[in-house]
């Protein structure tokens, strides 16, 4: 129930595209917002599809997803990280227990988990720093669609008469 209710007041947040049509918008990580309202993924990128004479949706799509794509990386990579961190200081103090212990037998089994976090701390680390400068990147060229975008509704009628106005 509290599900369906966080659901609908998301779903009431959406606007069509129609009404956003002419206003400038706003792009918030990989969400489109027209008077802080979100446009769902197809409106936003119809809302780019004729930009400067160019069909610019592709690109929204496509940086979109790769924005995305480095904001998994690098909150995966984080988590694997600190969980492989975790998993080979467990299996450290397992190994040094169980030398300790003269418990042989388990020592192989300790010293295994202590491999798999220290690998998984490396992989986790390498998915960190691969997906940051994706995370930048894209949302760098989503920032230069958002620019163009609003630079080009700059020229129309105004409530005062016709006015022409050049944001930078």
């Amino acid at each position: 129930m509290l599900f369906a209710l966080i659901g609908m007041g998301a779903m009431a947040q959406n606007v069509s595209l129609d009404s956003a049509a002419g206003k400038p918008i706003d792009i918030r990580g990989s969400k489109v917002y027209v008077d802080d309202c979100k446009l769902d993924k197809y409106s936003a990128a119809a809302c780019f599809s004729s930009l400067g004479g160019v069909d610019r949706s592709e690109d929204y799509l496509r940086y979109r997803a790769g924005y995305k794509t480095g904001l998994g990386l690098t909150i995966g990579g984080a988590s694997l990280a600190v969980v492989g961190a975790g998993t080979a200081f467990v299996g450290f103090i397992q190994a040094l227990q169980t030398a300790f212990g003269n418990d042989s037998y388990k020592t192989a089994g300790a010293e295994t988990v202590m491999y798999i976090g220290a690998g998984s701390c490396i992989v986790g680390v390498a998915c960190f720093l691969a997906g940051i400068p994706t995370l930048c990147v894209y949302k760098t060229r989503l920032n230069r669609l958002e620019k163009a975008h609003n630079a080009s509704l700059q020229i129309g009628a105004s409530g005062n008469g016709v006015s022409m106005a050049i944001c930078f």
